[in-house]
């Protein structure tokens, strides 16, 4: 065999190794990039999910705290703050149908535009711009027998979705968040939360 050939095949492994471990390196790299973004993108679900679910928290409980003001109140200023929290919920509506809508989906199967027309149907009812509840109190006098009715319908149907949202805690850190969206383990207290806005909703 001559030398040439045996520098040629000297020269083959080396160079076929250099290769390899910059090819090696390179999948490394690309993987790591995509498992980072793959992460990043659950952390950003995860916290859009996280303050959502706030978002129901609040609605929930300035709904029946406002709703149950105006059952109790004796003064114009009470008046007055019984209706700011209402519109506080009204603020927080939004966000609150935006949850309930990924979790009927998770929960059970059905399309997006199924459940997003349901469910907005259902908080316009309660806190939409044409509901009763957004004339309430404005009159001279005590309330009426239908606007006490009323009233209590809210407030307890307020109190039910509490009660579902309650049994989870959002999360506040990027781990939690990444949880939030593996897990699921909050669409079963969301769905429970929505059922309870479309009885309310059912009844007004």
């Amino acid at each position: 065999m001559s030398d040439s050939i045996v520098k040629k095949r000297s020269y083959t492994i080396p160079v076929l190794f250099i290769i390899m471990v910059i090819m090696t390196t390179l999948i490394i790299i690309y993987c790591s990039k995509y498992l980072l973004s793959q992460q990043e993108h659950t952390t950003d679900q995860g916290q859009r999910l996280a303050e959502q679910y706030n978002y129901a928290l609040v609605f929930a409980g300035k709904l029946h705290d406002g709703a149950d003001l105006l059952l109790t109140s004796k003064s114009q200023a009470e008046t007055i703050r019984a209706a700011k929290m209402l519109g506080e919920a009204n603020l927080a509506s939004s966000e609150t149908t935006s949850l309930f809508i990924e979790a009927t989906q998770l929960k059970s199967g059905q399309t997006k535009e199924d459940a997003s027309a349901r469910l907005r149907i259902a908080m316009s009812a309660i806190v939409g711009p044409d509901n009763q509840m957004s004339t309430i109190g404005e009159h001279e006098g005590s309330l009426t027998q239908e606007e006490i009715a009323q009233l209590t319908l809210v407030r307890d149907g307020a109190a039910q979705m509490q009660q579902a949202l309650n049994g989870f805690r959002p999360p506040s850190s990027e781990d939690g968040f990444r949880q939030m969206v593996r897990l699921g383990n909050w669409v079963e207290f969301a769905k429970g939360a929505s059922l309870s806005l479309e009885q309310l909703a059912a009844k007004l």
